[in-house]
């Protein structure tokens, strides 16, 4: 990773690790080291409220075996479509028609550090990875995703080779 490049670790949520299992946090751990060890900022989004269910569920924490060296960024919710790390939906509840939500403090975390390029990980590459590295690229970062550290979770119409293709396509740089 370049200086001005920044780690993003995405949704390593207690109830996504139960999905997709524990490998792929030894895999998002070691990103997360590697960026430390450089001095590379590391940023976590978590998702609020990605099922029903109360907001202060403990399946929605961050996993207690994640480790956690940098600022956390509340984003969501997924199941109302708030899949990316740079997209804050409105609280459950409140009034939810057009216009309602906005931005998650993540674009401006990235602003304030002077981060040029980013590396994504976490779960899922067909889901929130791949929306939050979408985003990204669209903002004009040159964005890198290691597939080692993150997981699929079968969401894409298409299958995962297809997932793969869409981020390719939008300029993002995949490694396998």
């Amino acid at each position: 990773m370049p200086a001005n490049e920044a780690l993003i670790v995405v949704d390593v949520q207690n109830l996504f690790v139960d999905v997709v299992g524990e490998p792929v946090l030894a895999a998002v751990n070691d990103q997360i080291e590697t960026a430390a060890r450089h001095g590379r900022p590391v940023y976590y989004t978590r998702d609020y409220a990605p099922v029903d269910g109360p907001p202060d569920d403990p399946r929605f924490d961050l996993h207690p075996k994640l480790v956690v060296r940098g600022t956390v960024v509340t984003k969501g919710p997924g199941r109302k479509g708030g899949f990316s790390g740079f997209v804050h939906a409105p609280v459950p509840g409140a009034d939810e028609g057009p216009g309602t939500g906005g931005l998650s403090r993540l674009g401006a975390l990235l602003a304030r550090d002077g981060v040029e390029a980013v590396t994504v990980v976490g779960i899922a590459a067909d889901v929130c990875v791949a929306a939050t590295a979408r985003d990204a690229a669209g903002l004009g970062y040159r964005v890198t995703v290691p597939l080692s550290a993150t997981a699929f979770v079968g969401a894409h119409p298409s299958g995962a080779d297809a997932a793969v293709a869409e981020l390719r396509a939008a300029g993002i740089t995949v490694a396998e």
